[in-house]
């Protein structure tokens, strides 16, 4: 899934935020880095990874997954995958599912898969994880890709 020398966006904010809370106050904020120093990308914890870069469609259903890996085991790991499709210019959840199982270590890795009946429109796959590290706590999320569903593959709203 990912290699010693390289740090996701994901797995980079996630040490971010740990670093942030186990060195200053509750309320100091993790600084955001382009690329990740050498001391995040050893320190690193859990890695999430869109299976896909989009949703993917397979009528009557629509579906979005990913992968999650931990070189160190957290404390706790509470993994939301979600479906999401644009109504009005807002984001609407369409269905989730929530895992707090702790994802395995290399070269193992846990997946999810989160799946809704499919409607024509934008849709998008999103996925947060909050959790603890060293009894300091942690949040981040990421969105893939949009996905475009035409009625020729499902059906109107």
């Amino acid at each position: 899934m990912r290699n010693t020398l390289t740090c996701t966006r994901s797995t980079t904010a996630i040490i971010a935020t740990a670093i942030a809370f186990a060195g200053g106050s509750a309320g100091a904020i993790a600084p955001a880095y382009a690329s990740p120093p050498a001391t995040f990308v050893s320190a690193k914890s859990c890695g999430f990874e869109f299976t896909y870069s989009r949703p993917s469609v397979y009528p009557p259903k629509i579906t979005g997954n990913g992968v999650a890996q931990c070189d160190v085991p957290p404390d706790e790991h509470i993994l939301t995958l979600a479906l999401e499709y644009q109504q009005g210019g807002k984001w609407v959840n369409a269905a989730y599912i929530t895992d707090p199982a702790i994802p395995p270590g290399p070269p193992n890795f846990r997946s999810y898969e989160v799946s809704a009946a499919c409607y024509a429109g934008t849709w998008r796959v999103t996925m947060s994880v909050a959790g603890k590290l060293g009894g300091n706590p942690f949040v981040f999320s990421d969105r893939s890709g949009t996905r475009e569903v035409s009625t020729s593959q499902c059906p109107s709203r």
